[in-house]
C-alpha cells in the first residue's frame, strides 16, 4: 500500500518506498521486527527457512489436524441432526 509507517519507524532506515513499495536493504537490516508491527496491512512477513523433513513433518500434522477437525465436524452434524425439534404450542 505504500504508506511509509514501516519505513518510518525502522530504526535502521533499512525500508524505503519505492514507486509504492516497501523496499528493504536487507544488508541494514536487523530483523528486530518493527516493520511488520507497525505495517497496517500485514504486506511485511518474515520468511523462515526450514528443512525438507521439516516442511513434510508440518504439512502430515496439518493433513492429521484437518482428517481430525472434519471428523468431529461431521460427528456434531450427526448429533445435531438426531436432537427433535420441540416448538411452542
Amino acid at each position: 500500500m505504500g504508506c511509509g509507517l514501516c519505513a518510518d519507524n525502522c530504526p535502521e532506515r533499512a525500508i524505503s518506498i519505492l514507486q509504492g513499495y516497501a523496499e528493504i536493504n536487507h544488508s541494514r537490516c536487523t530483523e528486530c521486527g518493527l516493520c511488520l508491527e507497525f505495517c497496517p496491512e500485514g504486506a511485511i512477513v518474515k520468511w523462515t527457512l526450514v528443512s525438507k523433513q521439516e516442511l513434510q513433518a508440518t504439512v502430515t500434522s496439518l493433513k492429521e489436524k484437518t482428517v481430525e477437525l472434519m471428523e468431529r465436524i461431521e460427528k456434531l452434524k450427526k448429533d445435531n441432526s438426531e436432537v427433535p425439534i420441540v416448538e411452542d404450542c
